[in-house]
């Protein structure tokens, strides 16, 4: 009887793939902290994190100005530094104010469009081996297969979007919209987002006067809104609205068109809006 074959390895989300990608390479490599990095908002946000002596998680952020990752990025240090000490470049960041690094290593990832989501990068306390240089072409190869999971990540969480906002069961009878339990299920699931991909989306909430037609405001918005976003009737004439991949000065814009276009049907409405951000 021929031998069993090994098991599969299976993850049952990228964020699953991703820190096991991680555990992986600090097996592989060495480094006491690993790390996967979106770049926005003059900050580096850690999405994943495999730390085993700076107390940093997921959520934590570190400022770009400070960092070693962009001296890598902007201005083209070396990508492996066995031994900080012999960088300059390094030793003159402000980032040694906060934390002891003695090796660094650092990879850019891209997305789709050929722009910088973030970086892979990982520290330790102490100097390394000069050999961990030599490792530079697989850690590259890393590097690319990790911005491929994260841009199929993205890719998932908009479809689940979609699925979330169009098949949710709990419905309202009179505008066809997600109720307040499909609301909830919304924005949970862009908390997630926020968490794990550093999307920075905005919610808003609406009210309009109770003599108003709920049917055309949900109308309304259908007409304004871009496929990507989702609308919720929470009761009465109250709407959630997510915007994502949204920042707070566009999503003002959206709000000034939504007044405008219900003010033009004799509505009068209020919004309020709050950022979801990774925390």
């Amino acid at each position: 009887m021929p031998p069993s074959p090994p098991p599969t390895l299976r993850y049952p989300t990228s964020q699953a793939l991703l820190d096991a990608h991680l555990k992986h390479l600090q097996q592989r490599y060495g480094m006491a902290l690993w790390m996967i990095t979106r770049v926005r908002d003059k900050a580096m946000w850690l999405l994943r994190v495999c730390d085993q002596h700076y107390g940093l998680k997921q959520g934590h952020r570190i400022e770009w100005e400070r960092s070693y990752c962009i001296r890598m990025v902007e201005q083209g240090a070396p990508c492996i530094v066995p031994d900080t000490r012999e960088e300059p470049v390094y030793q003159a960041a402000e980032i040694n104010d906060d934390l002891a690094i003695g090796a660094y290593l650092g990879l850019p990832l891209m997305d789709s469009r050929d722009q910088l989501f973030g970086t892979l990068c990982a520290l330790d306390p102490h100097a390394q081996p000069a050999t961990l240089e030599m490792h530079l072409p697989e850690l590259e190869h890393h590097a690319a297969l990790i911005s491929y999971t994260l841009e199929h990540a993205l890719r998932d969480a908009q479809q689940q979007r979609l699925t979330t906002f169009i098949e949710h069961p709990d419905r309202c009878e009179d505008t066809g919209l997600p109720g307040r339990d499909g609301w909830q299920d919304i924005f949970e699931q862009e908390q997630e987002n926020c968490r794990s991909l550093g999307v920075e989306s905005t919610v808003m909430y609406l009210h309009a006067a109770e003599d108003a037609d709920s049917l055309v405001i949900a109308d309304s918005l259908a007409a304004l809104l871009r496929d990507q976003d989702s609308v919720a009737h929470l009761g009465g004439n109250q709407f959630g609205i997510l915007l994502t991949d949204t920042d707070h000065n566009k999503a003002a814009r959206i709000a000034d068109r939504i007044r405008d276009a219900l003010n033009a049907k004799r509505m009068l409405v209020r919004l309020h809006q709050d950022s979801l951000t990774p925390p």
